[in-house]
């Protein structure tokens, strides 16, 4: 199932291309979180509703970030293989981190809540911050509230999957540590686009077999397949398990494919088209902060 949260202030199975409201299923008001938390008591009844067909047409310009305040955001760091200069091989282009998958996992780190932005956003350049970055990865939502998963749990956890941009002010600042700021250089407002929705953990056969591509005004400028991760999803969880609490909504975005000097750089008028097999697409353009 395909869930989006939409405009004004509502909720929606995303069905072909429709759009069906979520009513009379949940309280007025309840959030995407309140949805996930309640997920495995309303399903039957959201497959019902599903089934009716009704709706409205799908208007991306509807839809808002399926999960819009999210207790915390992980996003992993250097999580994938790389070791190639081509578009078409899937494992991510550059030079690969000379980390272990262990230090891998501490490298770990978190970006703000308020970092997300809708799946037909605007990036914003924020002011005196001029090299930004685009990092299309794949995005875990947890469905439960879980502490010390083993790597055999992890994956229960798991609610479905969406979109994110980990979009980076990779020139911002005068620290050159580069691992200690990445709070702050991918922590500006719309720094986190998601979407279009989220794909419930059922509809992805393997969410390591899925390819995941991004073109900035029509070119291709990222290809990879997920199953080129360092650290797979259930390493990944069961880590951040034994760090603190995971609720459901919290989102986990898995690594970008490619290393820094084959990443594109962001100017005002861009259009970015994000893509990954199985889930969906999204759209933002970038403009400059006034």
């Amino acid at each position: 199932m395909k869930l989006a949260t939409i405009r004004p202030d509502g909720l929606a199975i995303v069905q072909n291309d429709r759009l069906i409201p979520i009513t009379g299923v949940l309280p007025k008001g309840s959030t995407m979180i309140d949805l996930i938390s309640q997920y495995d008591q309303i399903k039957e009844r959201l497959a019902n509703l599903a089934a009716k067909g009704d709706g409205i047409t799908l208007d991306a310009k509807l839809l808002k970030p399926p999960v819009e305040r999210p207790s915390k955001i992980y996003a992993a760091a250097g999580n994938y293989k790389r070791g190639t200069g081509g578009l078409d091989e899937g494992r991510g282009r550059g030079s690969a981190s000379t980390a272990s998958p262990e230090e891998l996992l501490e490298n770990i780190f978190l970006k703000p809540p308020s970092a997300i932005a809708g799946p037909e956003d605007n990036i914003i350049i924020p002011k005196n911050a001029e090299s930004i970055f685009p990092e299309l990865e794949l995005c875990v939502v947890i469905g439960k509230k879980v502490r010390h998963l083993s790597k055999a749990q992890a994956m229960d956890a798991v609610f479905g999957y969406t979109i994110m941009q980990d979009v980076t002010a990779r020139g911002f600042g005068k620290s050159k540590n580069m691992g200690g700021t990445r709070s702050v250089r991918k922590g500006f407002e719309t720094f986190a686009p998601i979407g279009p929705w989220i794909t419930t953990k059922d509809e992805i056969r393997d969410p390591h077999d899925l390819w995941m591509k991004l073109w900035i005004n029509g070119e291709l400028k990222q290809s990879a397949k997920t199953d080129a991760m360092i650290n797979d999803i259930a390493t990944q969880i069961s880590f951040l398990s034994e760090v603190t609490t995971l609720y459901p909504g919290d989102l986990l975005t898995t690594g970008n494919p490619d290393s820094p000097e084959f990443q594109a750089k962001l100017k005002p008028g861009d259009v970015l088209r994000s893509e990954i097999e199985g889930i969906g697409a999204m759209n933002q353009g970038v403009a400059r902060e006034s």
